[in-house]
């Protein structure tokens, strides 16, 4: 089933967004997923916390990854995934955290949604001026891997940085 770009609704979370986003977590949770990719600590504060930090970040940054958007993906009304986009990050930091994080609800995997919104973000990095984006995902994560090849990703390197004993594989994209 082919998927529209157009019809993915991009946007920061908003206050009113908390139900939406405590059944996507619950979705994780119940299936065994306790670390939710590209979510920036929403399962370890209170919801209205972790919005006033993303909220804060888009517009001021932080010290360490500088500012950071964390979108919502909507399709059709229900939360699909998150997408967070860090154009600031120093090149080391990229080595390690990629400037582009996605994660897909569970039960929509495998339905193209990773590669829509991985396009989404390119073209968001592109806007900003950026001209090459470094991307990661454990060497196990053979979906995520497809969907970062599909978008022009060139394995660049293999290591553990992310995570010591577990190995990620570090892609490049030129925009």
């Amino acid at each position: 089933m082919k998927r529209d770009m157009d019809q993915m609704m991009y946007r920061l979370p908003q206050a009113e967004d908390e139900e939406m986003v405590l059944d996507y977590v619950r979705e994780h949770l119940e299936q065994g997923e306790t670390s939710l990719t590209a979510s920036h600590d929403l399962t370890s504060l209170p919801y209205g916390g972790w919005v006033g930090m993303v909220r804060k970040n888009a517009l001021e940054g932080e010290p360490v990854l500088g500012r950071f958007l964390l979108y919502l993906c909507i399709m059709e009304g229900r939360l699909t995934g998150l997408l967070s986009i860090r154009c600031e990050l120093k090149e080391d930091l990229a080595r390690k955290y990629g400037h582009i994080g996605y994660g897909v609800r569970p039960s929509e995997r495998g339905k193209g949604y990773g590669t829509l919104m991985l396009g989404h973000a390119l073209s968001v990095c592109r806007e900003k001026g950026m001209t090459e984006v470094i991307l990661g995902c454990y060497k196990d994560n053979r979906a995520s891997a497809a969907v970062i090849e599909k978008n022009g990703g060139i394995l660049e390197a293999e290591n553990d940085n992310y995570r010591k004993g577990r190995l990620s594989r570090y892609y490049r994209i030129r925009l």
